[in-house]
């Protein structure tokens, strides 16, 4: 953090917690955001990564993430807290799955939720190999269910995932249908969508129908195209895809286009000026989108946030907010919700060892405002 934003950082804690901080310690990164409440601080070395949170239709709120003692090469297990409506309280977490068995020895990675249309939500991970799986949660169950692997015509090989299914908006005949972005890796892999119906029964699931590529690798040579995340705004549906060119930083893809056509043709758009890794799309109640990212323009790659007040046209670079950065090099992923007109809560992680930080293994929400964009 530089000198002028570590100026601008406030400290949330409470007396008690104050004396016991060593060394540097995570906090908000501007002081137009405020830490409003964290959702747990994991035991041990255990640590609370990959986030994300939707808002429920009863008005709470509900959290996954990844546990685990280490970001990779590791079992970490996906958990699963209900916050309040504000989001500052948190019931004691649990595992994700209403049978954690199914996945016993397995690390399930990057859970992502995607509330579908009757308020049920599907959680989606992938595990080691590349294989996505999907869990379905319905109003009134306290857990996910068993999961199901996802696979998908014209999609081979490893497929992972890092954005949440994206329920559509009923279209005369298109009804329950819904988008699930995947990446694959390698020279012929790239961005894609498979398409499936929601099926709300007793055993609630996804039908798939089929896959599309949105963007492929090695375009040019030495570029990847991971991480795809998607929203949907009147009758476009507006994504953004994580780029990298030889492994280093490249300007995350804006990708645009009409769901309910029979085939789908792409508008692209390269974000000059931002390196957006991982990241997350909130469409807000006023139409605009909040897009939160990892920076990797910064050391560390703290999470920062742009409000895009015309999502389906160019888009371009506004005031980016400094939301959270802890001061250490495993952070970023982050995810938001809406909890009022303009009032929105991010979530971010501290995974500094506790030696360092009494604050380590903190997944924490953040509070910021329109008007701070």
């Amino acid at each position: 953090m530089t000198g002028a934003g570590m100026n601008k950082s406030r400290w949330v804690w409470s007396g008690l917690v104050a004396l016991l901080m060593v060394g540097v310690v995570a906090q908000p990164a501007a002081a137009s955001v405020s830490m409003v409440a964290d959702v747990v601080q994991e035991p041990g070395d255990y640590e609370a990564r990959f986030p994300d949170v939707v808002k429920l239709d009863d008005g709470r709120l509900m959290a996954v993430w990844h546990r685990a003692t280490e970001h990779q090469n590791t079992v970490g297990t996906i958990q699963l807290s209900f916050g309040s409506s504000d989001g500052r309280t948190w019931s004691t977490p649990t595992p994700a799955l209403a049978n954690p068995d199914t996945m016993a020895g397995i690390d399930t990675r990057d859970p992502k939720l995607g509330k579908m249309n009757d308020g049920s939500v599907v959680l989606t991970f992938f595990v080691p190999g590349g294989r996505v799986y999907y869990s379905v949660w319905k109003p009134t169950w306290t857990r996910f269910t068993d999961p199901e692997q996802l696979t998908a015509p014209g999609i081979t090989g490893g497929m992972y995932s890092h954005g949440g299914v994206l329920a559509l908006a009923d279209n005369g005949s298109q009804v329950d249908q819904v988008l699930i972005p995947v990446y694959t890796t390698g020279t012929a892999g790239g961005a894609h969508f498979i398409r499936a119906t929601w099926r709300a029964s007793l055993s609630p699931r996804l039908l798939v129908s089929g896959s599309t590529k949105i963007i492929n690798n090695s375009n040019p040579v030495g570029r990847t195209y991971t991480e795809p995340s998607f929203v949907q705004v009147g009758s476009t549906v507006v994504g953004v895809i994580r780029a990298e060119q030889d492994g280093g930083g490249s300007p995350a893809i804006v990708v645009r286009w009409n769901p309910y056509a029979a085939t789908p043709a792409f508008t692209y758009q390269s974000f000059t000026g931002v390196l957006a890794n991982s990241h997350h799309l909130l469409k807000t109640s006023t139409g605009q989108v909040l897009f939160t990212y990892g920076d990797k323009a910064q050391a560390n790659r703290p999470t920062v946030g742009m409000l895009i007040s015309n999502p389906t046209g160019t888009w371009v670079k506004g005031t980016v907010l400094p939301i959270y950065n802890s001061g250490y090099a495993d952070q970023g992923n982050p995810s938001s919700v809406e909890i009022a007109s303009g009032t929105y809560l991010t979530l971010g992680y501290n995974t500094k060892p506790k030696t360092q930080s009494a604050s380590g293994g903190t997944l924490w929400v953040l509070e910021s405002h329109a008007a701070d964009y």
